[in-house]
């Protein structure tokens, strides 16, 4: 069983923003929008579920994050609180909401579900396998090992919002390869977009940065975007052994340009011996497709 919750279209292309002050710090942004939701947070939410949220979300959410997407990402979490404390239903079992913007042609996605090793490459796997691009991308790592991801998607030709039976198919592959062992279904589906990827235009730009994050390896890509290219780079650093904790991905004009913070299995950064040729090396074989 799966869980995919729609939302009403939103005739906006995009959340307003909040009118947020100039805050010097992310705490204090927090302790704002503390004060700001208390009167809108749904009453199925108890208390201790949005202190634990505020507790728990790293610093780099507060310094991003609108007042509606708070308290969408809260529901959010609510919802998979909730299928984790049914008898009935596996724990590995995610909980998918969205939400599509008419105007912008965009859908917004919010995903829901324990970390693990490979999750953010099985949801791009996913995504792809039904031939949808993901734009944008933004994840979050709970201290409590919840993970909440945030993806602006539309269909393979970046020009359209995604239908409810699509998502309904990501949603059910989605769920196939999280589950213990995966489905045979899910994992043949999401390795078929290279067999439709066509070559990019440019050759792929890949760097990184050892210095500017004392906890974690800065990975840059800029590649030519294609369908399933989020996947590639994603089951690269997998397939190394290696964790996301951080990511943003964003694409415009048809270059995606994507930043990673990346770990090894013990939560440090990689070391330049040997990690960070090893990774460099997979990152380009897997962006590499010829005709």
């Amino acid at each position: 069983m799966l869980f995919l919750t729609k939302h009403p279209p939103s005739p906006c292309e995009s959340p307003a923003p909040d009118p947020i002050p100039s805050l010097s710090s992310w705490q204090d942004r927090r302790d704002w929008f503390r004060q700001r939701i208390e009167a809108r947070v749904s009453a199925a939410i108890s208390v201790d579920e949005v202190e634990g949220h505020f507790s728990a979300m790293p610093p780099y959410y507060w310094d991003s994050v609108t007042e509606n997407d708070l308290l969408w990402g809260l529901e959010t979490i609510h919802g998979f609180l909730k299928v984790i404390a049914s008898p009935h239903l596996s724990s590995t079992t995610p909980f998918v909401s969205w939400r599509q913007f008419q105007q912008s042609n965009c859908t917004r996605v919010m995903l829901c579900t324990w970390d693990r090793q490979g999750l953010l490459a099985k949801a791009a796997a996913a995504f792809s396998a039904v031939k949808i691009n993901v734009l944008e991308a933004d994840i979050f790592t709970r201290s409590d090992n919840i993970v909440l991801d945030q993806f602006s998607i539309s269909d393979g030709n970046g020009r359209n919002s995604v239908d409810e039976a699509r998502m309904q198919e990501m949603a059910f592959l989605l769920e196939g390869a999280l589950s213990d062992p995966p489905r045979f279904a899910s994992f043949w589906a999401c390795s078929r977009h290279k067999f439709l990827a066509a070559p990019g235009r440019a050759s792929p730009r890949i760097g990184c940065d050892n210095a500017t994050s004392p906890n974690s390896t800065i990975v840059h890509v800029e590649a030519t975007d294609r369908l399933g290219l989020l996947y590639d780079i994603l089951q690269a650093i997998s397939d190394q052994g290696l964790n996301v904790r951080q990511a943003r991905v964003s694409t415009e004009n048809h270059i995606a340009r994507d930043t990673f913070h990346v770990t090894d299995a013990q939560c440090n950064k990689l070391n330049a011996n040997g990690q960070l040729g090893s990774l460099l090396a997979a990152l380009k074989a897997s962006l590499t497709i010829t005709d």
